[in-house]
């Protein structure tokens, strides 16, 4: 049989008549091959819309398709009876099966068929080509990433029109092609074919649900097996169910996670254990050093600063503790985080306890929107509380810089590194919020550039500093996390392991090895040598609480006497 490569671009529109959204398909795609992959024939069409009036514009973006192009297009039953003459008897091939569903999602709206018309065997090379490359099926590869990872030269082809697709997917088959083991992967397409594929797993969220039977509700002690006793009641989180849990044998206090998926091929349940969160009260600490950082107690507020930067003029820099805020419980007492179920007014009571102790204009504090990535805003006076005390206004801010006095630089860590950055002969400050994926991906070099860029820094004269975070003995991580870090430069001065499964990595050092790279002098860096994990009696950790806890905070701003 012909083997045909489909590929479809679509574009969402409104229906009034289904009072929603569509994908309403607006360009078929496809090549038709021998058996040998030797290509016989190309069809491409446009597909004037019947729905939506435009193309939406981030669809024209991403494929250059506008309205005039569709003004002469065929309509969507003309486009399929064209095609299925076209294709003839064949296996239909496509990457991923979106453009399957979308397809026969199409056929239901315009024709009223549950079934497409040329149909009959399917293939999904997505999944036969992950198969055949050992990347299995647990993530799915786009077309593009396939061919980098196969060493495929497209140059000339337009990613995202339906034909140049449909040739990038027929160039990835070739590399990969057997035809005795494609041939397991092509499905008939009948009655069952289209009930599984248009299946949509949902996850039970209801333990009333006549599908949760008593023996999903069970957790085995993970330390003896034994039966337990399960002492808290079940709360849903993230589409899981979540409760504590103690060993009736041993007494072993744990917690207990359950998920219920409900698939084509039935029920499947999952159940994890793992240790209650250690939530300790903080400490009544006295003044003094700190790793390389010195604690202070002004108006009984916990107030950490490094060592190195305490003769800086021309600069104000702190890093909050748990000491001296009005929170309780688990947020006890200087939780700077809104949003984490701490009551409003104690989150804007201890901001203004920490900066009449470390010497802010609690006006002045300004914070990004956090996602683990390496994005840098630049602000000014402009700025003052946003992100504060008032809404944020852009998403993707894990890095702040400015030149101007009067603004009061803020991120939250909670074992992911702040990075302060200052450069005295620029007046100029950065402060950055580096994760692992944030500093994986450079964030310490990225901020160089960027003060580099916009002020003129010269990296010999910067001044950084790496504050509280979680230290590489505690830091310990799976293999996919430890492949992120062993690709980078001098990856073995900053990852050990594997221990079992485990590996470590140390992000103080990673962090510093970005910034020698980025040109700033080794004996203008320090290291603040405090973790949050093992002193989670004074800084928050979301690791040791699992997450039930405070946001610290890292602030940074300008002084006038430099």
């Amino acid at each position: 049989m012909d083997i045909v490569i489909l590929d479809l671009e679509w574009n969402a529109a409104y229906s009034r008549r289904i009072k929603g959204y569509i994908n309403e398909i607006i360009q078929f795609g496809a090549v038709k091959c021998g058996p040998d992959l030797g290509v016989k024939s190309r069809f491409s069409c446009f597909v004037k819309p019947q729905v939506g009036k435009h193309v939406n514009a981030l669809v024209t973006d991403l494929t250059s398709i506008t309205d005039e192009n569709l003004t002469d297009g065929l309509t969507f039953m003309q486009a399929v009876s064209r095609f299925k003459k076209w294709a003839g008897d064949c296996v239909i091939l496509t990457w991923g099966t979106s453009d399957i569903l979308t397809l026969i999602e199409n056929c239901r709206y315009f024709s009223g068929d549950e079934t497409v018309p040329f149909l009959s065997r399917y293939c999904d090379l997505q999944r036969y080509a992950q198969e055949r490359m050992g990347l299995g099926t647990k993530e799915q590869v786009g077309l593009s990433k396939a061919a980098e990872l196969l060493e495929l030269d497209l140059s000339g082809m337009d990613h995202h029109r339906a034909l140049d697709d449909s040739l990038m997917a027929l160039a990835i088959l070739r590399k990969v092609y057997d035809r005795r083991a494609l041939a397991p992967f092509v499905q008939v397409c009948d009655g069952e074919f289209y009930r599984r594929i248009t299946f949509k797993t949902t996850y039970i969220c209801d333990l009333k649900s006549p599908l949760v039977q008593r023996s999903h509700l069970r957790f085995p002690c993970p330390k003896c097996g034994g039966e337990s006793q399960r002492k808290t009641r079940w709360e849903l989180k993230n589409k899981s169910f979540r409760a504590e849990f103690q060993c009736q044998a041993c007494g072993h206090p744990f917690a207990g996670r359950l998920s219920l998926k409900q698939k084509y091929e039935g029920l499947t349940v999952n159940k994890k254990t793992y240790p209650l969160p250690i939530i300790e009260a903080p400490r009544k600490a006295d003044p003094g050093p700190v790793g390389e950082m010195d604690l202070s107690l002004p108006q009984g507020v916990g107030v950490l600063r490094f060592a190195a930067w305490q003769g800086l003029a021309g600069v104000n820099h702190a890093f909050t503790t748990r000491i001296g805020g009005v929170s309780e419980k688990e947020f006890a007492s200087l939780n700077l985080g809104f949003g984490r179920g701490d009551g409003e007014e104690q989150v804007a009571e201890n901001y203004r306890r920490f900066c009449a102790a470390a010497g802010f204009d609690p006006e002045s504090l300004v914070c990004g929107a956090q996602d683990h990535h390496v994005n840098i805003r630049v602000v000014g006076p402009e700025h003052r509380g946003i992100g504060i005390w008032k809404e944020k206004d852009m998403e993707s801010i894990d890095g702040l810089c400015t030149d101007q006095e009067g603004v009061t630089l803020v991120i939250y860590c909670a074992d992911c590194v702040p990075l302060y950055f200052y450069d005295p002969a620029r007046h100029a400050i950065g402060l950055a919020h580096a994760g692992w994926r944030g500093t994986a991906a450079g964030m310490a070099r990225v901020m160089t550039e960027r003060l580099a860029a916009q002020y003129g820094t010269a990296p010999q004269d910067l001044r950084v500093a790496i504050g509280p975070s979680i230290c590489k003995e505690c830091f310990e991580v799976d293999e996919p996390v430890a492949k992120e870090f062993l690709a980078l430069p001098q990856a073995e001065a900053f990852v050990s392991g594997p221990v079992g499964e485990k590996y470590h990595v140390d992000l103080w050092e990673c962090n510093r090895q970005f910034l020698l790279a980025a040109g700033v002098l080794p004996e203008h860096i320090t290291v603040g040598g405090v973790c949050t994990m093992c002193e989670s009696d004074l800084l928050f950790s979301h690791r040791k609480t699992r997450g039930r806890r405070g946001s610290n905070c890292a602030m940074l701003a300008l002084a006038g006497d430099r």
